[in-house]
């Protein structure tokens, strides 16, 4: 049996999803229980580097699963010969110039989505790693989820006959971060920063439409903001950006609905409706945001 080590520079593993997701139940999961085996026989052994901006945290990070090593040096991450792949869990706002440094270094590619703000940059993106003539993925981990792939298993059987249309449904609620702290980072609601729902939650729906019943030919969205104001990781209120939007209209009049607070797509009946204050109890932050006290509405 042969065995092969393959080193992978992670950046941003700092972040909740390049954490949980990639690092923890992805690589170190794999790396745990003794590597990867292909059909040939052999059998590879990832070994993360992890990148960051935040020596601790890294430090910390690599205490507690046993990596032996970090860097808050990209560039020198890069230039090592011995590490072969970049992956890429950064805001989306500094992924692109990465990715970039990874590409003329000559690293195979394995990046979050979307892979950059715009759409120039992600064509361009594309263009030079084709040009580098580097191997290239971005996450589309939606696809293997269980119940998508066996509806998948379904529509390639002809369980459905012919398909006319197709109504997704995706999402959960996001606390707006003051009396319950939010379960997504700041920045996601933050359009400086590369956050947005549409930039973040299309690319999914994208490859799910695609892959399991046929390209998406157009999209309409109506975009509007309806909690304005949001609480970060420190506790500090901040103005929710238009760019990100709460409420996205797809497929024009009459198609479902999908709001920022269940992120990437419909959820009936979860809404927020005025509502009078329990009796004796004190009104919460929301009034702050013009949006009087309230309970989610069921």
């Amino acid at each position: 049996m042969t065995r092969t080590t393959v080193r992978i520079a992670m950046n941003g593993v700092t972040g909740r999803m390049g954490y949980r997701q990639h690092l923890v139940r992805s690589l170190l999961a794999l790396r745990d229980q003794g590597g990867l085996a292909l059909a040939d026989g052999t059998v590879i052994r990832p070994e993360p580097v992890l990148v960051g901006r935040s020596a601790p945290k890294l430090r910390a990070l690599a205490a507690r699963h046993d990596v032996k090593h970090w860097s808050c040096d990209l560039d020198a991450v890069l230039g090592d010969d011995g590490i072969g792949i970049y992956f890429d869990a950064q805001v989306t706002a500094a992924r692109e110039e990465a990715v970039k440094k990874a590409i003329a270094a000559g690293k195979h590619l394995y990046v979050e989505k979307p892979t950059a703000i715009g759409l120039a940059g992600a064509l361009e993106l594309a263009r030079l790693a084709r040009e580098a003539g580097v191997k290239n993925g971005v996450v589309q981990d939606k696809l293997f989820l269980p119940g998508l792939r066996k509806l998948r298993r379904l529509v390639e059987g002809g369980f459905f006959g012919r398909i006319l249309s197709v109504r997704g449904e995706f999402g959960y609620w996001v606390f707006e971060g003051d009396w319950q702290p939010a379960q997504r980072p700041s920045w996601n609601y933050r359009a400086e920063d590369g956050g947005g729902i549409a930039a973040d939650m299309f690319p999914h729906w994208e490859y799910v439409l695609r892959e399991l019943f046929g390209p998406v030919r157009s999209v309409q969205a109506h975009v509007a903001t309806h909690i304005p104001r949001r609480w970060d990781e420190s506790g500090t209120p901040y103005a929710a950006g238009h760019r990100r939007a709460d409420q996205l209209l797809l497929g024009g009049p009459g198609a479902p609905r999908r709001t920022r607070g269940v992120p990437g797509g419909r959820h009936r009946g979860v809404g927020r409706r005025r509502a009078a204050p329990l009796p004796g109890a004190a009104p919460r932050r929301h009034a702050e945001a013009g949006l009087g006290p309230r309970r989610p509405g069921l």
